[in-house]
């Protein structure tokens, strides 16, 4: 396992350890994958409900550990209910550790207790620092990303750069993007709700004319442009501007025009 593998599953501990404190309860950590560039812890989701306030918390926490530097202690046992006897509030999935011969449990100095047979670091403060970068949910499943050391870093320095620049588009600071992008939002939904609004209305005021013996409709909407131009781009539709003065007699010829090139011929 590479030490930057062994540092996230270990910051891994201590960020569950700091949301239990927070929920008051146990969390059920179904399994831990850890990438090239990111990690993923899933908790179930049927037994707790978060949010990312409470994440944010616990991340806090766990960054506070590190400049800490909180000991890793190992502990050895013949099976997981020996283990639950020296430690009640033992964190362990019973699935994966019912048949192993021994059971280890790792303990973060003062903070939490965890049955893993996975490699660990000796003392928290080589994490660095700890970062979660998003929260989602599957069916099942809160998935929450991390990641550590130098990684976190950079990436928290990114998006600082990110948060910089959505204050320079929106024309805001720091302590004011929030209000500011919630007040484009709503501003946005305002002018979306009224052009919906006019363009129903102008949609509803287009002439519509059925002719039944042909299954045609034409629809006419005069405005006041004064230019003639060609438009359309498909071989059986045709856009055009017309002059305003001219436009009912251009219009009628048109349909007269369209009607009698599609009627039979007679013999």
């Amino acid at each position: 396992m590479s030490m930057n593998t062994k540092a996230a599953h270990t910051a891994e501990h201590a960020f569950i350890g700091s949301l239990q404190k927070i929920l008051n309860k146990t969390l059920s950590v179904r399994k831990v994958e850890h990438k090239d560039s990111y990690n993923i812890a899933f908790i179930r989701a049927s037994e707790v409900e978060l949010d990312f306030e409470k994440i944010v918390s616990a991340e806090k926490e766990v960054n506070r550990l590190i400049l800490e530097g909180r000991k890793i202690l190992h502990h050895s046992f013949s099976s997981l209910n020996e283990a639950k006897k020296v430690f009640p509030s033992l964190r362990a999935n019973e699935t994966r550790l019912e048949n192993a011969g021994t059971i280890t449990v790792v303990e973060i100095e003062n903070h939490d207790l965890s049955a893993c047979s996975m490699e660990h670091v000796d003392n928290l403060s080589e994490c660095t620092f700890f970062l979660v970068t998003n929260m989602s949910m599957n069916e099942s499943d809160y998935e929450i990303r991390f990641i550590v050391g130098k990684s976190a870093m950079d990436e928290a320095i990114r998006i600082t750069q990110k948060i910089n620049n959505i204050c320079n588009q929106v024309g805001a600071n720091y302590n004011t993007v929030e209000a500011t992008i919630k007040k484009l939002h709503y501003e946005r939904e305002q002018y979306y709700n009224r052009l919906k609004k006019l363009t129903n209305k102008i949609l509803a005021d287009i002439p519509n004319r059925n002719f039944d013996k042909h299954n045609i409709n034409v629809i006419t909407d005069v405005r006041n442009d004064e230019n003639v131009g060609n438009g359309g781009g498909k071989p059986n539709f045709v856009n055009a501007k017309i002059i305003r003065s001219r436009s009912d007699k251009i219009i009628e010829a048109l349909i007269n025009k369209s009607l009698k090139s599609i009627s039979p011929k007679s013999d």
